[in-house]
């Protein structure tokens, strides 16, 4: 009986030893969906002007096999649509024949061709994590530069002037004004492959704040303000980008040509000439041409039966601006110039009222009507947890102006 726990010992030893070196063996890495065990993997791009079946031969592969890979590629992948630069990899076993390539068409999914005597072709998508990001900053020249200067990219920028576009004046930013972003960001493999929803912003110019948050229920799917109406607007805040205002709504101004008192009914924006100008809001346009009354080139624009908007001074009106037609908010109308009677290059931008003048820089539109009584509970119920999470952004970030070169 001893003999036999003395061997029962010595074998349980030894399978324990088994054991750890088998836990201890270090696992093939596998890429792909290919165990990188008796494979070799190079990583390569799509070399410029490359066809697929010339990559193929060029690895030896015969004109017979490259024809059953083709045609196993029907319904799943266009092989004449490889792209130079895209990403492009072999696996070779240990022979140094290429048994699989794999082809990347961009960062969400990748192509294997599995090169046997049975060729076979497999699409696969990457699995996709969803990261809540945030992001808020102090302007001391522009959205643009305190966001660049963070890393972040264009998209985000303009989704964010777009979202707060009926609210901010992004033209005319101050020092001072601040900003806070929550937003979505795909990640594949804990790399950044894109941008998802932004889900709330919020923007205080000049200690005005506007706040949108993103709200989906049943056929209500949009961004709200605090109270629940649509972000979205009547009218932009501005039809360009400009510099400066040179002039503003008045019963009396001493004309810059004529040297005589009369009423300037617009808003004067001073802008380098060629610069695009919009529309603030959709309509049917009533007029275009030349005013002869010192306009110079203009556009006029009815947007319902209230509301009335004017352009003056272009340098040139868009061709796709034609009488009676139809236009888009935020369209281009013209490029600012200073035709007519005009010292300098700026658009002279009229609103008008049930036929009366009113100050493009007051005026108040009935806002969209908002959420439901049936599910605004909802909503502010939402909204009161995100606007915690909003207020919680950070905004010390300033970007730092460029330096002047003095050229």
């Amino acid at each position: 009986m001893a003999g036999l726990s003395f061997l029962g010992l010595i074998l349980g030893v030894l399978g324990c030893s088994k054991e750890k070196e088998a836990e201890a063996a270090p696992k093939a890495p596998v890429r792909f969906e290919l165990s990188l065990d008796t494979l070799r993997m190079v990583d390569s791009v799509v070399p410029q002007g490359a066809t697929f079946g010339g990559i193929l031969a060029a690895h030896g592969l015969s004109a017979p096999l490259t024809q059953r890979l083709v045609d196993a590629c029907a319904g799943v992948f266009d092989v004449r649509r490889l792209r130079t630069g895209q990403p492009l990899h072999y696996a070779f076993d240990s022979t140094g024949a290429l048994r699989h390539l794999i082809y990347e068409p961009d960062q969400l999914k990748w192509v294997r061709f599995d090169l046997d005597s049975l060729p076979r072709v497999q699409q696969h998508a990457r699995s996709i994590d969803t990261m809540h990001r945030t992001v808020g900053g102090t302007i001391e020249t522009s959205l643009w530069d305190n966001l660049t200067a963070q890393g972040h990219s264009p998209t985000l920028i303009a989704r964010v002037a777009d979202i707060l576009a009926w609210q901010v004046d992004f033209f005319s930013v101050q020092p001072g004004d601040e900003f806070r972003v929550i937003y979505d960001e795909f990640q594949v493999d804990g790399k950044s492959v894109g941008l998802g929803d932004i889900q709330a912003v919020s923007f205080n110019q000049s200690g005005v704040e506007s706040r949108a948050f993103l709200f989906h229920h049943g056929t209500h799917e949009g961004y709200y303000d605090a109270e629940g109406h649509p972000t979205k607007r009547l009218f932009l805040k501005a039809p360009l980008q400009f510099s400066r205002i040179s002039s503003r709504f008045t019963t009396a101004r001493m004309h810059p040509v004529l040297r005589i008192l009369r009423p300037h009914y617009g808003v004067d924006y001073a802008a380098p000439s060629g610069t695009p100008v919009v529309t603030v809001g959709e309509g049917v346009v009533l007029a275009r041409g030349w005013d002869p009354k010192g306009g110079g080139n203009y556009v006029k624009i009815r947007h319902n039966r209230s509301f009335t908007t004017e352009y003056m001074h272009l340098q040139a009106i868009a061709s796709r601006v034609r009488l009676g037609g139809h236009i888009q908010q935020g369209e281009l109308v013209g490029w600012v110039g200073a035709t007519g009677l005009a010292t300098g290059p700026h658009l002279d931008f009229r609103f008008f009222r049930d036929g009366r003048p009113v100050n493009p820089l007051t005026v108040q539109p009935p806002p969209a009507p908002p959420l439901p009584e049936s599910i605004l509970p909802e909503y502010l119920a939402m909204i009161e947890q995100v606007g915690i999470q909003l207020e919680g952004v950070a905004t010390a970030f300033r970007a730092k102006p460029a330096a002047k070169t003095g050229v």
